[in-house]
């Protein structure tokens, strides 16, 4: 039985392998799939995880305001560069591998703080500063006669397209807190590495890392006839070679992986959050013996939040 999940699979493996794949990936996701547009769930989801990044950092190593911030994954729409700004962070670093973003998707990550802060409802998320609001107004009254780099100068966010491994511009422990969402399990685990190293480099000895990272298979995020751990019943070898893309890769590593990874780089976790996940939903798999390390309960856990303070 061929799923909607097959079909993208084939598709972005295609893609993958053309000049030019992120651009024709993001095309795809537009005009087909639909997945690209600010909507309520991820603009909310992201609103979910500055708000466990500052708390961590308000935890571990006090105010945010007048901190320096760096981000894995800036990805299309930058909401939590926006959320640190109104926050009070006095430099907003985000970085990604590809140009995602323009002009017209930070008017629409904009209107979306315009409308959350004339409803009162920013603040369940961040304590916006009141100086901040009225830059973040201004630059939305006069939005058109501004450019994109206009833009995001206003409101302190330098956008680095840059390879994450080397970030050569910013000097060793100038950052106060390097955060990341839903990005982890997009990376292959030897870049992985060598990122966590450039991070180590770069954090303060008391400024703080908070990483989100969503286990879940991301197919299932866009068929739901499978459940979050299908990717699981794979070798290896077949879902590197038959199923995995470059466009939008899924590691596959599970939580005990990215504790062992902290751990073989000497980056201490400070603390950690899991979701437990559905064991149930594991049970109902034939899972592929390159998984026979973890136990079921190993397996189950979803999501995760790794926090280290310090390098």
């Amino acid at each position: 039985m061929i799923r909607k999940w097959h079909l993208k699979a084939v598709i972005q493996k295609t893609i993958s392998f053309m000049p030019n794949g992120h651009k024709i990936n993001h095309w795809f996701q537009k005009n087909i799939t639909k997945g690209v547009y600010l909507g309520d769930e991820y603009f909310y989801d992201r609103l979910e995880h500055v708000k466990h990044h500052v708390a961590a950092f308000n935890k571990f190593c006090g105010s945010i305001e007048g901190k320096k911030t760096l981000e894995l994954g800036t990805g299309w729409y930058p909401v939590i560069p926006f959320s640190f700004f109104l926050s009070g962070a006095a430099e907003i670093n985000t970085l990604d591998i590809s140009n995602l973003t323009n002009k017209e998707k930070l008017k629409d990550t904009i209107g979306r703080f315009i409308e959350l802060i004339e409803e009162d409802r920013l603040k369940d998320y961040i304590v916006a500063k009141p100086e901040r609001v009225a830059i973040l107004q201004e630059v939305h009254n006069n939005f058109d006669s501004l450019s994109f780099d206009a833009i995001l100068s206003k409101l302190q966010i330098n956008y680095l397209i840059v390879d994450a491994r080397k970030v050569q511009h910013l000097a060793d422990q100038s950052i106060d807190l390097v955060h990341s969402n839903n990005t982890f399990e997009h990376v292959y685990p030897e870049i992985l590495k060598d990122i966590l190293k450039e991070f180590k480099r770069l954090v303060k000895t008391d400024g703080l890392q908070s990483h989100f990272v969503d286990m879940s298979d991301h197919f299932a995020h866009f068929d739901k006839s499978i459940n979050i751990y299908n990717f699981l019943q794979y070798s290896n070898k077949t879902w590197d070679t038959v199923i995995d893309n470059s466009i939008q890769p899924q590691n596959r590593w599970r939580f005990a992986q990215f504790v062992a990874l902290y751990k073989s780089l000497d980056i201490p976790l400070t603390d950690t959050e899991i979701r437990a996940g559905d064991i149930e939903a594991v049970k109902s798999l034939k899972i592929h013996p390159d998984f026979s390390n973890f136990n079921t309960k190993e397996l189950a856990i979803s999501h995760c939040y790794l926090y280290s303070k310090g390098n």
